[in-house]
């Protein structure tokens, strides 16, 4: 334990004082950063829209225009306007998301099939059916029953939390990191291998210490560290997404957020072992993309998978790639966040994750203590397995 705790504080030191990793870092959180300010600054008011209305013929289109604006998911407000020009230049502007001119003519910008130019016309038609029930002289409480009739029972047969598009955000985000985290230290692994191995540092090393202990060393250090940017990524997405007001958290975030973290160690573990086999493979950098090249794909249609997830959460492919031990770091927290998964499921999920990793643990170490002074050409897997025999 004492030899594989000072290879993981030597990888953890070396790694964090490296330039490439500060800057990588500082762009990662500069490119968080802007695009929350840019989202903060762009994104407008969506849940607001503005109608104008022109003439005293429009006025009466006030008070059913708020009234729709819970059906519509939008808070609708009204302006009155002088005439068809300043709302015709209110719409062009941005200003107003649509105006009734005279109660004949409604301007919009672009879409004339809107949800919203479509409560216009609703509202439009409540206007005509009223003024001629008037005229036919329906009594006034028939006409009031007549036109807001007793709203029907709605019964979901499938319900789904109130924050559910939360929930399918902060999903795509959290899938997104894991993918990003997994991918990028993972390669760090092979790259460190691969760099020793061609320096001839590993000589030196391995005379004072079984590769075992340094592969495993190597693995806790460059995983704390990974670790350590990941949990200050989401830090600054998460506070930046609240002081900004441009996020509405789910409930369930402290919980997405320890479930998060624990399949991004397992999934970290199951991949840093894949990758330190690509690097056991190969002795130059140059023959490290041929071999792990299989590895990006593998990691890249996962988390593909793991992103269908998010608007197909019950589906076969997604129930299936949660109990893949390669996909499951990204798919399970999905199908956690957007759908309903069974406790007993997380469980099986997270042990087969951990049973596929613990194994491959002792596979990449056995190999790298085969092939850590082998130079030359690139092994295949077959060779590299006779050489551990």
């Amino acid at each position: 334990m004492s030899a594989r705790w000072l290879v993981a504080r030597r990888e953890l030191i070396e790694r964090a004082r490296s330039r490439a990793l500060r800057v990588a870092t500082l762009l990662q959180l500069g490119l968080i950063v802007a695009v929350l300010v840019i989202s903060a600054l762009t994104g407008g008011d969506e849940d607001t829209k503005t109608v104008g209305l022109v003439g005293s013929a429009s006025q009466a289109y006030a008070q059913p225009l708020r009234a729709s604006g819970p059906a519509l998911g939008v808070t609708v407000r009204v302006r009155t306007l002088d005439d068809r020009a300043a709302a015709a230049r209110g719409v062009d502007d941005g200003d107003l998301d649509a105006a009734v001119v005279d109660g004949r003519e409604v301007l919009v910008e672009h879409d004339r099939t809107d949800t919203l130019t479509a409560a216009i016309q609703g509202v439009q038609r409540q206007l005509a059916l009223r003024g001629a029930l008037e005229r036919a002289g329906v009594p006034p409480q028939q006409l009031a029953q007549a036109l807001d009739p007793s709203a029907l029972s709605v019964r979901a047969l499938d319900p789904q939390p109130a924050d559910q598009d939360s929930r399918s955000g902060l999903a795509i985000v959290a899938v997104l990191l894991l993918y990003i985290a997994i991918i990028t230290y993972g390669m760090a692994v092979a790259g460190g291998i691969v760099e020793e191995k061609s320096s001839r540092v590993i000589e030196v090393v391995l005379s004072a210490i079984r590769p075992r202990e340094l592969l495993f060393g190597k693995i806790a250090g460059l995983g704390a560290l990974a670790l350590c940017q990941f949990a200050l990524t989401i830090g600054v997405g998460v506070a930046g997404a609240l002081a900004l007001n441009i996020a509405d958290l789910p409930s369930v975030t402290g919980g997405a957020a320890a479930l998060v973290v624990a399949w991004f160690l397992a999934g970290f573990l199951l991949y840093a072992c894949l990758y330190s086999i690509a690097g056991a493979l190969v002795s130059r950098s140059e023959d490290l993309q041929s071999v792990a090249g299989p590895l990006n794909l593998v990691a890249v249609a996962c988390y593909l998978v793991a992103f269908f997830g998010v608007t197909s959460p019950d589906s076969t492919l997604t129930t299936v790639a949660s109990f893949v031990p390669l996909s499951a770091p990204m798919a399970m927290p999905v199908r956690w966040l957007v759908g309903d998964v069974p406790a007993w499921q997380l469980a099986v999920s997270f042990a087969l994750t951990l049973l596929s990793a613990a194994a491959l643990v002792r596979l990449s170490a056995a190999i790298y203590a085969g092939t850590a002074l082998r130079l030359g050409p690139r092994l295949s897997l077959r060779r590299a397995l006779a050489v551990r025999g």
